[in-house]
């Protein structure tokens, strides 16, 4: 493809992608927003007074949450409102955007034009996906920098003579990890990608130790520039040294003259760069095991019970819960032909593995996280860009292994006439199944479900809510008669999401109060873990439901 060809069509796909993404950004607040602008707002502050020891906020890190939220302070003044959150979400909005349009450059070098046009639209239409992307938080990012990580590894593997497809992937895993701990899942995933890759090994056991060192110093290197907490002379000055006998090995590697000594070199140097890294923020890893180890104060609703930690189900569970119904489907289907046709061509054989790194990436991250105590669905956000890759790839190889079908059957010129109807009917398909439900549920893509779930009640199986539809109650309540006025009662957990919209007064269900309520709002999720019932603690008259895509998420009460 000619450079200005994909320059347009880059072009063209960062737009598209944009779309669902930067509108209606002033919608329904979600969980932890309001901590991460307040984060993102103490961290700018500490920037511009030149307080670096002071960006140590939060154990996740967030770094580059907090960076491109911490963007908007120089265009409007930081607070906690609407407007902010708007700002926020619009600088990572549009970040994701370009490393999503990135990850489809790379998608298209692995696996060819059919291919990245169907990842296109599998992962800008990922509901999962989509939502968080429109969220103030760190998953997000982690997911599209480890996605990243992959694919320009994967490059790598294919290239080991280009070094800076290595170089490139440990800054993004720098910057992963940068956004949330949990990305250190994938170290073990990059001695297995080597391992599916013999053949393009240069080289005995020392090379691949001088890549596996190159990977971890522009890792360490990219967390130490990036995050302001190091920017101290010591820290500065063994990051230069190791920036200096890394470019050594780098040069080294080029010319097939590796010594051992610059090796040790390299080594010893990093292991003193980490030293003073763990020795600067000890309390971020401390942090990080008591969030591994022990559950979310907040309990979950899982398969019918409350419980805090709902146990090695749950990661499954999501991933067919969010996913749509033929992300996973069309994955085992690329996987299947893949295997199937593995041995009839040298790129044939170099998919199927890449198809293997992929599914080994979902394994690991669902395995490790189940093993935690603390869940929530958004930390297997990882592994869903990774799914939707397999299902590109199974949607291209079902249509040929279709037509291959066909001719066989029919004969060449028989069928000829009929590819392009075949063609444009599993494509109208794919849209009305896999696009269409989704675009229509703007700006509440958080509400989605698998639509195969739509044979039972998804609220019996898995916690509902994600904040979606408490602004539209607000929004209700706005247009009463002297709004200013009213005073509402809102259930423990949508209690904040409820007063960024609404004129009048509102107050925790829990919490003591002199004032008389007009209003009862109860959400979906306090009425799920059984801390205010769903008809009201205030023996009010119903009088709105607000329902998303299907499910009734809020309801509006009239306190006689």
């Amino acid at each position: 493809m000619k450079k200005k060809h994909l320059l347009f069509l880059s072009i063209c796909l960062l737009l598209l992608t944009l779309l669902p993404r930067l509108s209606s950004l002033a919608s329904h607040w979600s969980s932890d927003e309001v901590l991460w602008l307040d984060r993102s707002s103490e961290f700018m502050s500490a920037i511009k007074r030149g307080d670096f020891s002071e960006t140590r906020i939060a154990y996740h890190p967030g770094v580059p949450t907090m960076w491109l939220a911490g963007l908007r302070t120089f265009f409007t003044p930081p607070g906690t409102d609407v407007e902010n959150l708007a700002a926020a979400r619009g600088f990572i909005g549009l970040f994701v955007s370009v490393c999503l349009v990135l990850s489809l450059y790379f998608v298209y070098q692995l696996f060819g034009r059919w291919v990245v046009l169907a990842s296109f639209v599998c992962l800008s239409t990922s509901p999962f996906f989509l939502a968080q992307t429109r969220r103030v938080h760190t998953d997000a990012l982690a997911t599209i920098f480890l996605l990243l990580t992959v694919l320009v590894f994967l490059m790598y593997c294919q290239h080991r003579h280009q070094r800076r497809y290595l170089v490139v992937s440990g800054m993004s895993f720098g910057l992963a990890i940068l956004s949330k701990s949990y990305a250190l899942i994938l170290l073990p995933w990059l001695p297995v990608c080597l391992f599916l890759f013999p053949e393009n090994r240069l080289g005995g056991f020392w090379r691949q130790m001088c890549e596996i060192l190159i990977f971890l110093s522009v890792t360490v290197l990219t967390v130490v520039s990036v995050w302001s907490v190091f920017w101290s002379p010591r820290i500065v000055l063994v990051s230069l040294l190791l920036f200096g006998v890394s470019v050594l090995l780098l040069r080294d590697m080029n010319q097939e003259r590796v010594t051992p000594y610059l090796i040790v070199l390299v080594v010893s140097v990093l292991v003193l760069l980490c030293v003073r890294v763990i020795e600067t923020v000890g309390l971020v890893f401390e942090t990080v095991h008591w969030a591994v180890t022990t559950p979310h104060e907040v309990e979950h609703f899982f398969l019918g019970k409350v419980v805090n930690d709902p146990g090695w189900l749950f990661y499954p569970f999501v991933l067919t819960i969010k996913s749509t119904p033929l992300m996973l489907p069309l994955g085992l289907i690329g996987c299947l032909l893949l295997w199937k046709h593995r041995k009839q061509t040298d790129e044939t054989s170099r998919h199927f593995r890449m198809a293997v790194s992929l599914v080994t990436g979902v394994l690991l991250f669902t395995f490790c996280l189940s093993a935690t105590s603390k869940k929530f669905s958004r930390y297997l956000l990882p592994a869903f860009p990774m799914l939707e890759i397999l299902a590109a790839i199974g949607f291209v190889e079902g249509l040929k292994w279709s037509s291959a079908v066909l001719c066989s059957r029919f004969g060449i010129e028989a069928t000829n006439g009929y590819k392009q109807t075949l063609v444009v009917i599993v494509c109208l398909c794919f849209f009305f199944i896999q696009v269409f439900p989704v675009v229509a549920l703007h700006p509440y893509y958080g509400t989605y479900y698998n639509l195969c779930w739509k044979v039972t009640d998804i609220t019996k199986v898995i916690t509902v809510g994600e904040a979606s539809g408490l602004d539209l109650s607000a929004k209700y309540l706005n247009e009463k008669p002297n709004a200013w006025e009213l005073v509402v009662q809102v259930s423990p957990l949508a209690t904040e999401f409820v007063y960024y919209y609404f004129q009048g007064h509102v107050y925790r269900a829990d919490r003591q109060t002199t004032q008389s309520p007009d209003y009862e709002v109860v959400y979906i999720r306090d009425s799920q873990i059984g801390r205010v019932p769903q008809t009201g603690t205030l023996n009010g008259e119903l009088e709105a439901v607000i329902t998303l895509n299907g499910i009734d998420h809020v309801w509006i009460y009239r306190v006689p």
